[in-house]
């Protein structure tokens, strides 16, 4: 994860599961396998990690990218946000 200024990088390879919904709040979560691009730990580099969308338009239409292809998504967030993408 690199961090700048409480801001972090993760590459998303692949959804592995979702879109689902959060019912008390109302999120939509994707569970993704993930690359930090600045491990701390260099044993911790890929991992699960769930996503959340305001939305389950945007949860879709994120996941649907790796339907056609192989490239990761670039996410970045400021750390402790709630939504950590939502494009």
């Amino acid at each position: 994860m690199v961090v700048s200024e409480n801001v972090a990088t993760f590459k998303v390879h692949k959804v592995k599961d979702g879109p689902y919904q959060d019912e008390e709040d109302g999120m939509w979560w994707l569970l993704c396998w993930v690359e930090d691009c600045d491990p701390e730990d260099p044993d911790d580099v890929m991992f699960d990690e769930e996503v959340p969308f305001s939305t389950f338009t945007n949860a879709y239409n994120f996941k649907k990218h790796f339907e056609s292809s192989i490239d990761p998504i670039l996410i970045e967030f400021r750390t402790g946000m709630a939504v950590k993408y939502d494009g």
